[in-house]
């Protein structure tokens, strides 16, 4: 009789044994998972942010924000608020993950009849007055808005490099495409003695997709003979960011899958940025070199960069209209 019970009683011990790791182990990992998010969200806003009166966008998904691990952390703003009516509202942007992560920042909304934005213009030679030394180099950077650039004028007005738009993603899930002045500004610039260096202006979501159009890329300059150049990863989707369930970890691993494809495949990596961005959102572990966007006569970025967009309303003889002008250290 023993041992016709023995299999039962074996059957029973291990059914037994299963409910339990689910019952007690699996809470306890779960928990363990939990406690590894200790890292607070970020918010990414000023003391005051300004809107025209009639302004219809939803302000909880444009004031960009996320987590280090959580795509949809919980966001809100506390307060009351009406965008059709001029004023001042106190108001706080809160942000919680979901392990519980809290951040809030308190800001006043301003809601005005008219905004203007001023910025002080640079013409290039005074760029060259203030920023030029034995150890700087002055240049500007281009893409389809300045349209046809005489580069002859701006190698003659001192410029020492200039970095192009190469290509672009036509929003997200676009394809894409060549910027339609690449071809000539690349020859001339050759034709010039005029150093360049490429960028490309991203709306990428994953990993997967950045890496299919680095290699688009990159056959595109196999094809013109083009090599060991350097190369910039633009992504500035900053306002439509909250919409794309994303995390910081995935936005980092974006670029820098794109940065190492570059790196792969023989050219030199660039991180472009605006100084809040490279602050709050870029870790660049891999210590990539940095283009470092921040319109100011002195920066007071921290961090290391190796170029410094110092203006978007440079002027230049041979551009029509404004340019950014860079400061290469």
């Amino acid at each position: 009789m023993k041992k016709l019970f023995l299999p039962f009683i074996i059957f029973a011990s291990v059914i037994i044994i299963y409910i339990a790791s689910i019952l007690l182990i699996k809470p306890k990992d779960y928990q363990r998972d939990k406690i590894k998010d200790t890292g607070s969200p970020i918010i990414v806003l000023d003391d005051t942010y300004s809107v025209k009166t009639g302004f219809s966008k939803d302000l909880v998904e444009i004031i960009m924000s996320a987590d280090d691990i959580d795509k949809n952390p919980k966001r809100e703003i506390i307060g009351k608020y009406d965008c059709n009516t001029v004023g001042e509202y106190q108001l706080t942007y809160k942000i919680e993950d979901n392990a519980g992560n809290i951040t809030t920042k308190d800001f006043v909304l301003k809601v005005k009849d008219e905004i203007s934005y001023t910025e002080k213009k640079i013409e290039f030679i005074d760029a060259i007055k203030l920023y030029k030394s034995k150890n700087t180099k002055i240049g500007i950077d281009v893409s389809k808005w300045q349209e046809e650039i005489d580069w002859k004028k701006v190698k003659e007005q001192g410029a020492e490099f200039a970095i192009l738009r190469m290509a672009y993603q036509k929003g997200f899930d676009g394809e894409v495409l060549i910027d339609p002045y690449f071809e000539t500004n690349f020859k001339q610039c050759q034709e010039n003695n005029i150093p360049i260096a490429i960028y490309y202006s991203s709306y990428d979501k994953s990993e997967g997709e950045v890496k299919e159009y680095a290699n688009w890329i990159f056959e595109y300059l196999r094809n013109n003979n083009i090599s060991n150049i350097n190369i910039a990863f633009d992504w500035e989707n900053w306002e439509s960011f909250n919409k794309l369930e994303m995390s910081l970890t995935d936005i980092n691993n974006i670029a820098n899958t794109f940065m190492n494809e570059v790196q792969n495949s023989g050219n030199k990596p660039i991180l472009y940025s605006s100084k809040t961005y490279l602050e709050y959102v870029w870790q660049n572990q891999l210590k990539y070199p940095v283009w470092l966007a921040n319109y100011t006569e002195n920066t007071t970025y921290k961090g290391d960069y190796n170029i410094w967009q110092i203006t978007q309303k440079g002027r230049i003889d041979g551009v029509n209209g404004y340019v950014d002008i860079n400061v290469l250290k």
